[in-house]
């Protein structure tokens, strides 16, 4: 974990200290990376598009490759990406979520708009579509429906269960995993502050540019983009959720927050791993990938 820390440092911290930089580096074209090649050899992966009134946006999904038919029913997993909403799909994203087909899970990945283009708004509309999709089919074929996210994705996975206006879709989940989600985009979550020097990758200066460009139209402190400024009464109608978190990440607040707020909340601490840790080459980055894994492909609470 030290030598991925000190890389980060040195590679993706000055990024995101600097408003500056970063907001050079949206003007710049930024893509998801590709399904790897290697990926279609152990999966069937069908890469379809959806249209909303944002645009049309790629959605991938990826089942097991094995002799059953490809359309045969399976739980369901739809996973959204983190990349502080400016950074797109990549291939830790990619082996995570191959690693979760590989339990009989078809996993449903959303390649959606990145700010400043693109806003929580238009992550909405697709949002709708695509799980309200897997929810119908989920309850068609006696399957589960569960959502996860890392980072940012797993801000906009519970931003998406606290919005109102689709709650039948909602209501089919039965598991939220988040893995280091990011829940305040103002980044004033109390104990931030005082995580920012040992966290060698994130820091507050630079999300909150990204956090602003995200909210669009909406309030910092609408649920969609803040889940943290939900009051009580609509966190508790959230399913089983488990997060994933290290204590050299600032958003370690952010999780900490959540698990004091909401009765079904689990939280997993790995001490001294980086922000999304579960998603590193590392010993510890592998033990929890196998704990997100397990849970979200059916595990108790006991794995």
């Amino acid at each position: 974990m030290k030598l991925v820390a000190a890389y980060l440092r040195r590679t993706q911290h000055p990024l995101l200290a600097s408003p500056e930089k970063l907001r050079r580096a949206l003007e710049q074209p930024r893509t998801s990376a590709p399904v790897p090649h290697e990926l279609y050899q152990v999966n069937h992966v069908v890469s379809d598009e959806v249209t909303t009134p944002a645009g049309t946006f790629a959605v991938h999904s990826l089942v097991p490759a094995t002799d059953a038919p490809r359309d045969t029913p399976l739980d369901i997993c739809v996973y959204l990406h983190g990349g502080a909403y400016v950074s797109g799909l990549d291939v830790r994203h990619w082996s995570l979520i191959s690693d979760l087909a590989a339990t009989g899970t078809r996993v449903i990945v959303l390649d959606y708009g990145l700010a400043p283009e693109h806003d929580a708004e238009d992550a909405l509309s697709l949002l709708d579509t695509v799980i309200g999709d897997a929810a119908a089919e989920a309850e068609r074929s006696g399957h589960r429906l569960r959502l996860a996210g890392d980072s940012a994705g797993g801000g906009l996975a519970l931003g998406w269960m606290l919005t109102t206006g689709h709650r039948d879709a909602a209501s089919a989940v039965d598991r939220v995993g988040l893995i280091s989600p990011w829940l305040d985009v103002t980044c004033s979550t109390p104990g931030l502050d005082a995580l920012v020097a040992d966290d060698p990758w994130l820091h507050p200066a630079g999300l909150r540019v990204a956090g602003e460009a995200w909210a669009g139209g909406r309030s910092l402190q609408d649920p969609l983009v803040s889940p943290l400024a939900a009051t009580d009464s609509v966190l508790a109608s959230l399913p089983q959720v488990r997060v994933w978190t290290g204590t050299r990440d600032i958003l370690h607040a952010d999780a900490l927050a959540l698990d004091g707020r909401l009765t079904g909340c689990k939280i997993r601490t790995t001490p001294g791993a980086v922000h999304v840790h579960p998603l590193t080459p590392t010993p510890e980055g592998r033990a929890a990938r196998q704990e997100v894994i397990a849970w979200l492909s059916g595990g108790t609470d006991s794995d």
